[in-house]
């Protein structure tokens, strides 16, 4: 009797221990602001330590020969920086280094569900003439549905011009933003947008921060580097489908001021200064926060909820998200002419690349800010009323937003309601 006394109690402590853990997760998703708010990131930002010679640091180009003449060893040399090996703490700490940072990469339902098809079929707007620059593991241009859009792009992993996709991530973005819809259920949101594809990711989905910072430069100077001249890409938006995992984020700041950051945070406000949207994924975090760069402000971050609306339990969280798009079992396209299902934000940020580019069809000449504007004060306002760090303005409405364009209140923001 003693016994069966004792398991009763044991049991009930345990449903009670899980009701308050329930109680907590689920507190902490709706009222985000709860979260004990501190200047410090969660992120150590202190990630220099004593093993020196096994880490690449970024060096503007500007300080490369002052970090040779230092003791360093040259990497790799592009247009805007450059990657060393130092073995003196007091060199990284003079030149002021940054740890070059590992990165990872993070259909028609979908189409319907934001909207898009209204867009598509009833304005006959398909993204035809406009542009995007991916930035992933490459592009399968090969595959029945996306060779029509291909423009060309660059590797960065091989330093090559053949960006053709070795892991299948970036081939399954690129058929979420352009697949010409041979099969119907993979169809694209803008399928006659062209894509310039930038591999920064290698055959694992791996890549580094110093990579995806001169590809960002390219995307927007083109292949000679200079803003301006006659090879320049003239894309509407980046779309980066890529992040860190935790502890590497950040779920009660932004990441703009973080040392480490500056070359990334520098080139997204270079872009976003020519109008050239960035799109990045929040991450698959969830409550631990948004990924780098999607921390960044200047980015127009994004992540992911399911066909119903809920936010994605690992959709990246916290005050540098601007917006939500679907991101749950996406079909879309793979190698070797191949179809999947795949969930994450990375599925959701060409949800927003792709709409971007149906925008610029009816009105060109957008800047970012404009843009930007469109998009989140038309969003569909999800969780706690206003703004908050959950959806962030709301899921992406293209129809919403392509209507907002026709009215010309596209300029003004949308006012953030206090959660």
């Amino acid at each position: 009797m003693k016994i069966q006394n004792t398991l009763k109690i044991l049991a009930i402590l345990v449903l009670v221990i899980l009701m308050l853990f329930q109680f907590y997760a689920v507190s902490a998703a709706r009222n985000p602001t709860e979260i004990t708010r501190s200047s410090t990131p969660i992120y150590n930002t202190n990630l220099i330590n004593s093993n020196y010679n096994s880490k690449t640091f970024i060096v503007e180009n500007s300080n490369l020969d002052r970090a040779l003449q230092n003791g360093c060893t040259l990497i790799k040399k592009s247009k805007h920086i450059s990657t060393v090996n130092c073995a003196s703490s007091r060199t990284i700490s003079n030149l002021g280094l940054q740890e070059d940072i590992e990165l990872y990469g993070t259909n028609e339902d979908a189409n319907t569900q934001i909207n898009a098809d209204r867009v598509l079929y009833g304005f006959k707007v398909t993204g035809k003439g406009r542009k995007i620059v991916i930035l992933d593991t490459g592009y399968d241009y090969t595959h029945p549905e996306l060779s029509s859009s291909y423009l060309g792009g660059y590797d960065f992993v091989n330093e090559d011009n053949d960006p053709m996709d070795d892991n299948g991530h970036g081939t399954h973005v690129a058929g979420i933003i352009t697949a010409d819809g041979l099969n119907p259920e993979a169809k694209g949101i803008a399928p006659d947008a062209g894509i310039i594809s930038g591999k920064v990711l290698n055959e694992k989905n791996k890549g580094w921060a110093s990579d995806i910072v001169e590809a960002i430069y390219w995307a927007v100077d083109g292949p000679d580097g200079i803003y301006g001249t006659s090879d320049d890409f003239n894309a509407d938006a980046i779309s980066i489908s890529i992040g860190t995992n935790a502890p590497a984020t950040y779920n009660t700041t932004t990441c703009d001021s973080a040392i480490q950051y500056q070359s990334m945070v520098n080139a997204i406000n270079y872009a976003d200064s020519h109008n050239v949207v960035v799109v990045i994924s929040a991450g698959n975090n969830g409550l631990l926060g948004v990924g780098f760069p999607g921390c960044i402000s200047t980015a127009l971050t994004v992540g992911s909820v399911n066909s119903f609306d809920v936010v994605a339990i690992d959709s990246g969280r916290g005050p540098a998200l601007d917006l939500v798009a679907p991101g749950v079992n996406i079909l879309s396209t793979w190698l070797s002419n191949e179809y999947i299902t795949r969930s994450g934000s990375s599925m959701a940020v060409p949800m927003v690349s792709g709409t971007i580019a149906l925008l610029k069809v009816k009105k060109p000449n957008l800047t970012s800010l404009e843009v930007k504007n469109a998009l989140t004060k038309t969003a569909k306002d999800l969780g706690t009323k206003g703004y908050d760090w959950n959806y962030g303005f709301g899921r992406v409405d293209v129809f919403s937003a392509f209507r907002e364009l026709l009215k010309g209140d596209y300029r003004k923001p949308p006012i953030p309601i206090a959660t």
